[in-house]
């Protein structure tokens, strides 16, 4: 009887460290098949997970920047944690800032801030920054309109801040 234990306990731990050195071989490609899948059969921890392996394992790659990317989508998309999102889409724009997905990331990030969020000097910080980053992009208009639809709440930031100014220097 303790030998059967014995041998089942030898097995198990022997299937873990194969499993566990079956998935370091995984080529990023493969990383993000999985992550794509589980994300389509809304195992959302399992995609994240397949996504951040391929941060981790290959930093380098393509498809890091676009897992990245992938991370903040699914917070953003599926699990509606917006500011959690926010937090990921600035991981893209900070290390992968040569990289297309750091562009919509940019983006992303102002976006959420207005509509989201209602941190509009946020949002505006972000809109502006993008104008300046990217000023021929084809988002530009949609960066225009979101910003034309603050200008009031602007107005209203900026004569609060002037109040605030005012009593301080009292």
């Amino acid at each position: 009887m303790e030998n059967t234990v014995k041998n089942i306990l030898i097995l198990l731990i022997g299937l873990y460290v194969l499993s566990c050195s079956g998935g370091s071989n995984k080529s990023a490609d493969q990383h993000w098949k999985d992550g794509q899948q589980y994300r389509t059969e809304t195992k959302l921890m399992e995609s994240i997970t397949s996504f951040k392996s391929i941060i981790k394992t290959y930093p380098l790659h393509e498809l890091a920047a676009q897992a990245q990317f992938q991370i903040a989508d699914i917070y953003l998309n599926d699990t509606k944690d917006f500011e959690f999102a926010v937090e990921e889409f600035q991981k893209v724009v900070q290390d992968y800032p040569d990289h297309e997905v750091s562009k919509k990331s940019l983006f992303m990030i102002a976006y959420i801030y207005n509509n989201y969020l209602e941190a509009y000097s946020d949002a505006i910080i972000n809109y502006n920054l993008f104008k300046d980053k990217y000023p021929d992009d084809e988002l530009i208009p949609s960066v225009e309109y979101e910003l034309e639809g603050l200008k009031n709440i602007k107005t209203t930031i900026d004569s609060l801040n002037s109040i605030v100014n005012k009593r301080t220097n009292i």
